[in-house]
């Protein structure tokens, strides 16, 4: 009486011995997945762990945007600088140069440059740029890049403004000269 039921039905010749194989491997299979498998037939833990993926998936989306915003910037950064040391006005360190006045960021900042120079930038042929804290002035066709990538690098300056038909001193020109 050893035998099992499936022997029997063997030896009776009611089953073949491959249906006898295949029952058996569907058997183990079922009893592998209730062992190593437990609770992944359950749609909740599939549902949370499909949550958590998803999560994980924005988060390091929003993280690969961030890096490469940071290298981004970081390009544009150096290509400004590069910008700016080829096409860099050259500095005149005479004991004629006067001083040139301008705003940045609401404060009134001077750099002393040559009459000639002073001409070109008043006429719009040169263009100051804040290089990290540093005044560098480059031609305007240059500092039209420069305010592509970064638009607040680029000093803006006053537009020379028509003077009004009402105005009882109009006939009275200020000089570009005038210091205060």
């Amino acid at each position: 009486m050893g035998q099992s039921l499936q022997d029997q039905l063997l030896q009776a010749g009611l089953v073949s011995k491959g249906k006898v194989n295949k029952t058996k491997k569907d058997k183990g299979k079922k009893a592998y997945q209730q062992r190593h498998l437990k609770g992944a037939g359950i749609p909740e833990a599939d549902r949370q762990r499909q949550k958590e993926q998803v999560e994980r998936t924005a988060k390091d989306r929003k993280l690969n945007q961030k890096i490469t915003e940071s290298s981004n910037q970081r390009e544009i950064a150096a290509q400004i600088k590069q910008l700016v040391e080829q096409n860099r006005h050259p500095a005149s360190n005479s004991e004629d140069d006067t001083a040139f006045y301008f705003e940045n960021k609401g404060k009134l900042k001077k750099m002393y440059v040559s009459a000639q120079t002073q001409e070109m930038i008043t006429s719009g042929k040169l263009a100051i740029v804040n290089n990290n804290g540093v005044f560098e002035l480059v031609p305007s066709r240059i500092a039209e890049k420069i305010r592509q990538r970064n638009a607040s690098m680029v000093i803006e300056l006053p537009k020379e403004q028509k003077p009004d038909i009402d105005d009882p001193y109009n006939e009275y020109q200020i000089p570009d000269d005038l210091t205060w």
